[in-house]
């Protein structure tokens, strides 16, 4: 689900949670260390993110925030913010000359430069994460 999160209400912190889960706590954040990404550079879109950024023609940057069943990336340009809702059940992540992440028709693809070497760490937490919540438990 793509939708414009600048300004937060009541009904869409409600969907998100729905969604994706309730954010970690404080102490699960510096405890565990892995509840959100740096900035990544961002090479592609798919369409259904051009009404959004079709008039914004410099670099987008993207970070992507862990929950407990899924996983939100939040893109901002021109003043404001569009997050995409992925749960971990619709997730599908490949690894090639790009890092992609997928959800049927929808694709987010990141440069794999620096930014990413300095992400390599979180991403592999987001992969176990994913992997633990699709068999339902995990020895971490």
């Amino acid at each position: 689900m793509i939708i414009n999160t600048t300004h937060l209400d009541k009904e869409k912190k409600k969907l998100i949670n729905n969604l994706v889960g309730k954010p970690f706590s404080l102490w699960q954040s510096l405890f565990f260390k892995k509840k959100g990404s740096h900035r990544m550079i961002i090479h592609n879109l798919s369409n259904d993110f051009n009404p959004h950024f079709k008039s914004y023609n410099n670099l987008l940057y993207a970070n992507i925030e862990l929950r407990e069943v899924g996983i939100i990336i939040r893109i901002s340009a021109n003043y404001k913010t569009i997050s995409w809702i992925i749960p971990f059940y619709k997730l599908i992540i490949y690894n090639t000359d790009y890092f992609s992440i997928y959800v049927g028709d929808n694709y987010i693809k990141f440069r794999k430069d620096k930014n990413y070497i300095i992400n390599k760490k979180f991403i592999n937490s987001l992969i176990t994460e994913k992997v633990c919540y699709s068999k339902k438990f995990c020895f971490n």
